[in-house]
């Protein structure tokens, strides 16, 4: 039996996060969620994550400093692949997110579509 793709969406907003949660699973990707970037960095600690999610916007630990504080972690969790997401088109962003460390930057003005297509690539490259 092969272990689904478990992916953590870290969103502050609770109707963003319960829709893409509802897209995902869909999809057939495992979902943890996490509220801001604290619980962001428990869930990643406590469960096998393969990909975050990560909104750049939140309360008391931004996607930032928390992607920079989940690279700073031995091991496979330091590892994992971060994905900025954000409404921001603010290319600076860009080069903020790159230098905490992310993989990758997706606006949440893209498709359902473009985010799914994303998510299989790195299946992909995980199962590889």
């Amino acid at each position: 039996m092969v272990t689904p793709f478990r992916v953590l969406i870290v969103e502050n907003s609770r109707t963003t996060l319960a829709a893409m949660s509802k897209l995902l699973e869909t999809e057939g990707f495992e979902v943890e969620t996490a509220r801001n970037g604290h619980d962001a960095i428990e869930v990643v600690q406590s469960h096998p994550i393969d990909l975050v999610l990560m909104d750049l916007y939140m309360p008391m630990l931004n996607g930032y400093e928390a992607a920079q504080i989940i690279r700073a972690m031995p091991g496979r969790i330091g590892q994992v692949p971060i994905i900025a997401l954000t409404a921001s088109t603010d290319s600076k962003d860009i080069n903020v997110c790159k230098n905490a460390g992310m993989n990758e930057f997706f606006m949440k003005s893209m498709g359902e579509d473009e985010l799914v297509q994303l998510l299989k690539k790195y299946e992909a490259l995980a199962a590889s």
